[in-house]
């Protein structure tokens, strides 16, 4: 390749490429390597030393790494590192620009120098340390806690607020912590499930979990993690925050946003002096990086030539003149913003302000320039995020106010106004908070107290700087309120209703104590049940022997009769307890074909004792079913929820009317076809026209607090909705309320349901005699129905819970396991499933004290699984035990 080729071929390169023999001369340079020493470039002509031309830049101050050093020391040091390269290594033109010097031998003593223009380079470094130190500045600004560490949970950092939150030290190394590592005991397995997900790539939001501070204080995070690679490394982000505070963390994170947004980026002022003929006198390094002119190329010539837009140097001439005649310019002392231009042509807004400067013989003045370019862009940025701020305030349903220092308003949102009932103008800037409060206070917003007073418990929250509270207005809602103190002084006050929050709460512990009450209804029938069937059958069995103490005359027949009232007596039990399991069943209301007739008797036993004796309750009911779909157990829960509305109603007590009707057609909004009408009719107090619109609400309740939740009425709502039904009610204050429900009638079950009471009406021996395993943990019951078989001809094995009951039947020979549902240790249904695995051909019969008739059997009884409930009829237990041994047992309804 020849040396036109070489040349034509460097000119292609976007680097300075210059070539220099072991002479240290210069061979070629491409366009590039000119353009960047433009002060030297025309002596950039083969043959020149490189010596020569390093000289002529520094002479020419194109070099600011030279200046303030002694010329000699430098193009020595210089040429030192031309002569023997090294590292690669930069410098600055005196123009701005920046410049990666390489150099590199050839074998033959040539020197290759490569220039390289990195100006936009540095540029982006820097921009990007200053982005980088704002995030860092807006991260440690944050109010919420901000974590990162790798998936193994060491920690890489922890900002400022997770610190305080945590209750950890400033100086606190982060390294080895996670937030989790906080957890408390029971929280623990929470924290190392989400843990484990986010470390498989998953992210976790808004997780609620206990945690415990440095100093041992429990408190509640909302959590929240991101996996997110850094290089090859993979992390977790973690944002966590108290939750008490979380309305006051997000403005204070919308502040400390405003402010960063606020922050101008500023910057050294343009000097420029110019005589009284406008020629420039002196150009600082900060002029030359703004307008792209070095200083030598700037002294000596017109300013207005070099910054003044084309459409503005006639105006600037013309002041110029003026000036120099009479010393006056419209300019002069004054700061104005005008625009300037640049080197290229470009034409930016500037801040200007000249002054005079008396300096020897003649006039001289001094212009302070300043680009604003990044000034007025971020004000427009301001503006906009300042409208949407405002917007955003507006917009949230929390009441927000922002004092600074001296307890002066800074700004306030109209919901404020309209959670306090403050007039719309009386919340401007400047209003002085403890006006506010005195307007409040002599408003009847602080009952019991002085505006005296409260005023002095401000005064305490203002000195404690956080504060959290609830309090009752006189309108009955309830206001959660806050402070929180500002960096700096003056402090944010938030105000939430949270009326529906405490009234879910009072639901909630409302709905928890009728949990436990069920509970304790389910386990008391329970018992009761095996004390029943104790008592039904050591009756039964005495009345057989009355029978034949009475069979020999020995006048036993009274004896039959007491022990006949004692089994009505345990019949009467039953159908008590069959009601309490009814109210103690907790299952998702599920519509079936049911009698509403027996479903309404089957109340009056629980509603006499719950209504007391001032209440007349009087019962009307059809001898003949009235089938509906409905859910049995919700449509008893309704019937008791009226019968409790007409008993507050009725205070002194009065009468209480249930009647339910076959009618040939409902309301025109039902199908057409006979219904199923219910009504219940009391004369209590009544209801205004207001609240009879209002009374299937949800949540809404006339009584005072403390004494219903508003659900009972809205339940019957949803009863009838379940149904296909619908509702009327007629009422007036002083004559009582009238409810009337119709359902529409359905067809009559053609079979009975599954899982019920199992017998045989055709079976009436005992059958042959067989082995029976009998397992139940009331002995007194274990006892009796052993017995009843024994005399029944069955050989049978007792066994007082499940886990002798499977050590019983390794003993072989089991044809019938009889085992209760509810065991300690080893319960019914697992002990058959194990004895069927066992031996397939023992027939298993079921007994239980908890399940209601009606009800379905549990799921996990083995399929064709059979029931009896308690208390037991052991004089029809033998027949049962045969026809379920002789497979001819049918199901019959309960």
């Amino acid at each position: 390749m020849d040396i036109r080729q070489l040349t034509a071929s460097l000119e292609c390169i976007s680097d300075g490429i210059a070539l220099f023999d072991a002479d240290e001369r210069l061979v070629l340079s491409n366009a590039k390597f000119r353009e960047i020493f433009d002060g030297t470039a025309e002596l950039m002509v083969p043959g020149v030393r490189f010596e020569e031309l390093l000289r002529q830049s520094i002479a020419l101050g194109e070099n600011l790494d030279a200046l303030g050093k002694d010329p000699e020391e430098y193009v020595q040091a210089r040429l030192l590192r031309f002569r023997y390269p090294g590292q690669p290594f930069e410098f600055r033109l005196s123009d701005g620009r920046w410049v990666l010097v390489r150099d590199q031998k050839a074998a033959d003593g040539s020197t290759v120098c490569i220039r390289t223009d990195i100006t936009e380079l540095k540029r982006r470094e820097a921009a990007l340390r200053e982005s980088e130190q704002r995030y860092r500045q807006l991260v440690d600004l944050s109010p919420d806690g901000i974590a990162v560490h790798d998936t193994q949970g060491r920690g890489r950092f922890l900002n400022s607020a997770g610190r305080r939150i945590l209750g950890l030290a400033e100086d606190t190394d982060p390294a080895g912590l996670s937030v989790l590592s906080f957890a408390t005991p029971e929280s623990r397995p929470l924290a190392e499930a989400m843990m484990r997900r986010v470390a498989g790539g998953e992210s976790v939001t808004q997780v609620r979990i206990p945690l415990r501070r440095q100093d041992g204080a429990d408190w509640v995070a909302e959590f929240s993690a991101v996996p997110f690679f850094s290089g090859t490394d993979r992390l977790v982000l973690c944002l966590f925050r108290d939750v008490s505070d979380e309305a006051a963390a997000s403005l204070k994170l919308r502040q400390s946003e405003a402010r960063a947004r606020s922050i101008l980026e500023s910057a050294l002022d343009c000097i420029i002096s110019v005589d009284s003929d406008g020629l420039v006198q002196e150009f600082n390094p900060a002029a030359e990086r703004t307008f792209g002119w070095s200083r030598a190329e700037a002294m000596g010539r017109n300013m207005g030539e070099l910054i003044i837009p084309t459409h503005l140097r006639a105006a600037h001439d013309r002041g110029m003149a003026r000036l120099k005649e009479t010393g006056e310019h419209r300019l002069l002392g004054r700061r104005m913003e005008l625009e300037a231009m640049r080197r290229d042509g470009t034409v930016f807004p500037v801040e200007l302000a000249i002054t005079e400067v008396a300096l020897g013989p003649g006039r001289r003045y001094t212009a302070y320039i300043r680009d604003i370019t990044g000034q007025r862009q971020a004000k427009a940025e301001i503006d906009e995020k300042t409208r949407i701020l405002e917007a955003m305030m507006e917009s949230v349903g929390v009441g927000i106010e922002v004092y600074d220092a001296h307890g002066r308003l800074l700004v306030a949102n109209r919901r404020l106004t309209e959670l306090l009932d403050l007039p719309e103008d009386f919340l401007c800037p400047g209003t002085w908070d403890r006006d506010v409060l005195k307007y409040l206070a002599e408003h009847g917003e602080y009952p019991g107290e002085t505006v005296e007073q409260s005023l002095a418990d401000y005064d305490r929250i203002r000195e404690r700087g956080h504060f959290f509270g609830e309090r009752q207005r006189p309108n009955g809602k309830w206001l959660q309120v806050r402070h929180f103190p500002m960096p700096g002084g003056g402090y944010v006050a938030l105000f939430a209703d949270v009326t529906e929050q405490k009234t879910l709460q009072a639901q909630l512990l409302q709905s928890q104590k009728m949990e436990a009450l069920g509970q304790l209804a389910g386990g008391l029938a329970h018992d009761f049940n095996n004390i029943l069937s104790v008592i039904g059958g050591y009756a039964g069995m005495a009345r057989e022997e009355a029978r034949g103490l009475g069979a020999q005359g020995s006048g036993a027949e009274s004896l039959s009769a007491y022990l006949a009232k004692i089994r009505q007596g345990v019949d009467r039990a039953a159908a008590l307890t069959r009601e309490l399991l009814t109210f103690s069943r907790q299952r998702v209301g599920e519509a079936r074909t049911v009698d509403l007739g027996a479903v309404v008797r089957g109340q009056e036993f629980l509603l006499k004792p719950l209504l007391g004796a001032s209440i007349a309750l009087s019962v009307a009911v059809p001898r003949e079913p009235v089938w509906v779909a409905v859910d049995p157990d919700m449509a008893a829960q309704a019937l008791v929820n009226l019968a409790i509305n007409a008993r507050d109603a009725m205070p002194e007590g009065g009468p209480l009317a249930v009647a339910l009707h076959v009618v040939p057609s409902g309301p025109a909004e039902l199908p057409p076809g006979p219904c199923a009408m219910l009504v219940v009719e009391d004369r209590g107090c009544g209801m205004t026209e207001a609240v009879r619109a209002r009374i299937f609400d949800p949540f809404f309740t006339t009584k005072p607090p403390g004494q219903g939740t508003g659900l009972g009425l809205a339940m019957v709502y949803g009863l009838l909705k379940q149904a296909g039904g619908t509702a009327a009610v007629d009422s007036a204050p002083g004559r009582g309320s009238r409810f009337t429900l119709w359902f529409p009638l359905a067809a009559a079950p053609a079979d009975p349901p599954p899982g019920q009471v199992v017998t045989d009406a055709a079976t009436s021996g005992t059958g042959p005699s067989a082995t029976i395993l009998v397992a139940e943990d009331e002995p007194d019951l274990l006892a009796l129905v052993t017995a009843t078989l024994e005399r029944a001809g069955h050989r049978v094995l007792a066994a007082p819970d499940g886990v002798e009951a499977l050590e019983r039947f390794e003993e072989g020979g089991i044809d019938l396991l009889l085992t209760d549902l509810v065991m300690p240790g080893l319960g019914g249904a697992r002990l058959a499933h194990l004895v069927t695995e066992l031996d397939p051909r023992v027939r298993v019969l079921f007994m239980t004290g908890y399940p209601a008739r009606g009800q379905e059997a549990p799921a996990d009884l083995p399929a064709g699984a059979t029931i009896l409930y308690k208390p037991l009829d052991l004089d029809s237990l033998p027949a049962t035990v045969a026809a379920i041994l002789s497979g001819t047992a049918t199901l019959v309804r309960a």
